[in-house]
């Protein structure tokens, strides 16, 4: 039904130590963001670290389906950083994405800062023309206090760029963090627009708080049954978000098969 993927560093910060763990799990497909350390975001990372990654891809031990720089997940109005993002941290992101093979780069929407949201629009526009011509698709991860929070609101900024490159990394959690329904407001609006899935659960009262599949508030029996009927991706990502990570990453793995087996037993 989908294969099951997992950002690197809900593992481990230590790329080697995460996919040796990862694949003794079974996992082979892998989402980069932090390695090293967590001041070392993609593409800003160790050459070692990056020379491993390239020796397990080519040898086919694993798969890395997207990156993660954190490009805008800054204040619109923050014109130094801005600058930095879209002149340096892109660029950079597209030349890695080219070495790994990789045609997914996940992006956000902004944290809200009073700034028109016409402007955080355009800025996505000549983003995304600038991924096009490198032929990437971005993806937006919806965040709490971001322009791009829920679903609903991630799905009228994309509308409104109308790129077709330009899509969604859907993150149930969050929107259930930002206020929204997620399953299945939220995914109704933004399914057309969906490229990327990370998989964890939360709730928002009485503050926001990521949990263990099937803690939280995310209906993801029902989000996963819909996400398989529609045929929207392949990979499916754990974005653990809570602690121990290695621990809590086996129980999670263990509750998503459990529920992918469920559905794949239903519909027989």
């Amino acid at each position: 039904m989908f294969e099951i993927g997992i950002v690197t560093d809900e593992i481990s910060l230590d790329i080697k130590e995460s996919i040796e763990i990862g694949l003794k799990l079974g996992i082979k497909c892998y989402e980069l963001r932090c390695v090293g350390s967590y001041e070392k975001r993609v593409p800003f990372i160790d050459e070692g670290d990056l020379n491993y990654i390239l020796k397990e891809t080519s040898a086919g031990r694993i798969k890395i389906t997207a990156l993660s720089p954190g490009i805008f997940k800054i204040k619109p109005s923050d014109s130094e950083k801005l600058k930095f993002e879209i002149d340096e941290t892109l660029p950079k992101t597209f030349k890695l994405a080219k070495k790994l093979n990789v045609e997914k780069i996940i992006i956000f929407g902004f944290i809200r800062d009073g700034t028109p949201e016409d402007f955080v629009v355009n800025i996505l526009k000549d983003v995304a023309k600038l991924a096009k011509e490198e032929n990437f698709k971005l993806a937006i991860e919806n965040e709490p206090g971001f322009y791009c929070d829920t679903g609903a609101n991630t799905a009228s900024i994309l509308e409104k760029v109308g790129a077709e490159n330009l899509g969604a990394n859907w993150d149930p959690a969050n929107a259930i963090g930002a206020g929204e329904f997620a399953f299945p407001i939220g995914y109704e609006r933004i399914k057309k627009f969906v490229f990327n899935i990370h998989i964890k659960d939360a709730v928002n009262h009485p503050e926001f708080k990521c949990l263990l599949v099937g803690d939280g508030s995310v209906n993801w029996f029902g989000q996963l049954k819909a996400i398989a009927r529609d045929k929207l991706v392949d990979t499916i990502t754990i974005e653990t978000h809570y602690l121990p990570l290695v621990d809590s990453t086996i129980e999670n793995l263990k509750r998503i098969r459990a529920i992918l087996k469920a559905i794949e037993e239903i519909e027989r």
